[in-house]
C-alpha cells in the first residue's frame, strides 16, 4: 500500500490544489528521505515557483516545476499520503507545501518513514529513473505487451504481476482482485497462460482499477486515507481480498485464504471454484 488506485486518488486530489499555482516554500521536515539534491537546494527550488503539472507514474506522484527547476517526485511507499487537511498526528509530517496567497498547505506525511522524496533535473531525467525501476503503467499496458512479458517468467503469475517491472502499480490487494476477475489461480505459471487468459487478464485489469479509482482506494487500516482524511470505498464492494469465509459474489462459494510461494508475509485470497489450478473459463463477478 499504496497500489496504482490510491495514488491515483492522491494526485486527483492534489491537482486543481497545486497546478497552476505558486509555491511560497516547501519545507523539508525530514531530510533523510530526500535524494537527489541536498535539502538546502530542495528548499531554494521550492521557494516562489509555480507548479505546472502534477501526475502520476506507476505507484510516484510527480509534481513538475516551472522556471528549470526540474520535478520533484515522491514514492509514498507503504505509509505515506497527501493531506489537504491537516494531520491528526503531525510528527509524521515529512514535507509541508506552502502555497501563496489565497494561501494553503499540502502536507506529505509518512509513519514509517518508508517513502521517498526525488528531485530530478528534468523530465528525461525522471523517466530514465522510472524506465530502471517500473515496467509500462498498468493502465497504459497494451494486451499484447502484457502477454509479451508475462511470457518471460516462469514464476507464479500473481508475483509476475506484483513485480513493478512487468507492470507499474498492481499490489497485493488488486492482484487478488483481477486474478478472481479473470479466473485464473493466482499459482498459475505466468508464462503458461492462454491467449485467451491473457486477454481476460488485460481486462480484468483495467475494469478492476477503473472501479478502485473510482471508490478512491482501498482502506483496511490508518496506512491510506485520501487527501481529505477519508477512507477509500473499495474493500466495501471487492470480491476478493480480505472476504476470507465470505461467499464468493461469483458462484457462492467460501472465499479461502492462503499463502503462495514467492510471497513471504502476504496473504492471498481466492475462489478456490472460479479459480481452479486448471484452465477454465470463469462467470464474471461483479467487477
Amino acid at each position: 500500500m499504496p497500489e496504482l488506485p490510491e495514488v491515483e486518488t492522491m494526485v486527483r486530489g492534489l491537482r486543481p490544489v497545486l497546478e497552476g499555482r505558486r509555491v511560497e516554500r516547501m519545507d523539508l521536515h525530514d531530510p533523510s528521505m530526500l535524494r537527489g539534491c541536498e535539502a538546502r537546494e530542495f528548499g531554494r527550488l521550492g521557494r516562489g515557483v509555480d507548479v505546472i503539472e502534477v501526475r502520476r507514474r506507476g505507484k510516484w506522484v510527480v509534481i513538475g516545476l516551472a522556471d528549470h527547476r526540474g520535478l520533484i517526485v515522491i514514492q509514498p511507499r507503504m505509509t505515506g499520503g497527501f493531506w489537504l487537511v491537516e494531520p491528526s498526528r503531525m510528527e509524521h509530517v515529512r514535507l509541508s507545501i506552502r502555497l501563496a496567497s489565497p494561501g494553503g498547505i499540502v502536507w506529505f506525511c509518512d509513519a514509517r518513514r518508508l517513502g521517498r522524496i526525488e528531485w530530478f533535473a528534468d523530465q528525461a531525467a525522471a523517466e530514465g529513473a522510472f524506465a530502471r525501476s517500473h515496467g509500462p503503467d498498468a493502465l497504459a499496458i497494451t494486451a499484447e505487451e502484457l502477454a509479451a512479458r508475462l511470457k518471460t517468467t516462469r514464476r507464479g503469475i500473481k508475483p509476475a504481476l506484483m513485480d513493478q517491472k512487468v507492470l507499474a502499480g498492481i499490489g497485493n490487494i488488486y492482484a487478488d482482485e483481477v486474478l478472481h476477475a479473470s479466473g485464473i489461480h493466482p499459482q498459475r505459471v505466468a508464462s503458461r497462460l492462454t491467449r485467451e487468459e491473457y486477454a481476460r487478464l488485460h481486462a480484468a485489469i483495467g475494469r478492476v482499477l477503473a472501479v478502485a479509482i473510482e471508490a478512491e482506494g482501498s482502506s483496511f487500516d490508518a496506512g491510506y486515507r485520501t487527501v481529505l482524511g477519508l477512507e477509500g470505498g473499495f474493500l466495501a464492494m471487492n470480491s476478493a481480498y480480505g472476504r476470507a469465509g465470505e461467499p464468493c459474489r461469483t458462484c457462492g462459494g467460501p472465499i479461502q485464504k492462503t499463502k503462495i510461494p514467492g510471497l513471504i508475509g502476504r496473504p492471498t485470497y481466492l475462489c478456490p471454484a472460479c479459480q481452479p489450478r486448471g484452465r477454465r473459463r470463469p462467470a464474471r463477478g461483479i467487477i
